[in-house]
């Protein structure tokens, strides 16, 4: 979600950063490794060395260690970019944001398996919302905002078909991330 987060900032809004397309896509290129494909691999590496049962994570004590592990990562990641050149003060925010929708999340595992997938989806879509009225005049948020309407249900969906959640979780799942996402561009831009 980070991924997308950073592309709807870098490529649907005007002004966002003075970057070129070249840097942007050496962003968003950052993003993705530092926020997907490292915790992917992390959870990976957890399944090889027997740390948790499955991928699927499916009971809330195979959470533990990798969120835990993702968690300080997100943290460090946040702490390494935050003074960079090119972070503006809208993606500072987001990033501070998406690094506390992932803490919570992980947090309240220890005590309730949330939804952490529909935490990263309402997240989007909690984002796209706060920038359109932030960026009124310089958005192209449209598609976007389609998309992550139509992912939020699907994603949804999902996880209650394949009994990887009950409704509770992704309702809970849901409002964390949407509310911490749209209240952090909200407040803080």
């Amino acid at each position: 979600m980070p991924t997308l987060v950073f592309y709807t900032i870098l490529f649907h809004l005007g002004n966002s950063s003075n970057l070129t397309d070249k840097g942007r896509w050496t962003v968003v290129s950052l993003i993705f490794v530092t926020t997907c494909l490292v915790p992917v691999l992390t959870v990976v590496m957890f399944r090889i060395t027997k740390v948790i049962k499955d991928l699927h994570m499916m009971e809330r004590r195979d959470r533990y260690m990798p969120f835990v592990f993702i968690s300080l990562f997100y943290l460090v990641v946040s702490f390494m970019i935050k003074d960079q050149e090119w972070m503006t003060p809208a993606m500072n925010i987001t990033f501070l944001a998406i690094t506390t929708v992932v803490i919570a999340t992980n947090g309240i595992t220890f005590k309730w398996k949330i939804s952490a997938h529909a935490a990263g989806i309402a997240g989007w879509l909690g984002f796209i919302l706060a920038y359109k009225h932030a960026f009124q005049s310089t958005n192209t948020l449209f598609w976007p905002l389609i998309v992550a309407v139509a992912l939020t249900g699907l994603i949804s969906w999902a996880r209650l078909y394949l009994n990887a959640h009950k409704p509770a979780e992704i309702l809970g799942g849901l409002l964390l991330g949407f509310f911490i996402s749209y209240g952090s561009i909200a407040l803080f831009l």
